[in-house]
């Protein structure tokens, strides 16, 4: 190979050993990069549960409010009459 003091031969297989190594390591990215989408993958989903469970925990909380006022609007409207 022109360009290089070093033999084809040595050269070679400093080739295919840095193209081996790259190799693993794009491997090894690809599959922490997989691990990483599946693991948001199942967050986003829990996320979407729990966001489904409080928007029906406030929507009872606020069925709860409206009926405890009327409740108090009844005491109330009960102890005037009694008096």
């Amino acid at each position: 190979m022109k360009g290089y003091k070093t033999t084809d031969t040595r050269l070679v297989n400093l080739f295919k050993d840095a193209r081996e190594k790259w190799r693993q390591r794009a491997l090894s990215k690809q599959k922490k990069l997989r691990a990483m989408d599946i693991k948001v993958r199942d967050l986003a989903l829990t996320r979407e549960k729990w966001k489904e469970k409080a928007k029906q925990l406030e929507a009872s909380l606020q069925e709860k409010e409206l009926e405890i006022e009327e409740l108090k609007k009844k005491i109330a409207n009960r102890e005037i009459n009694q008096q």
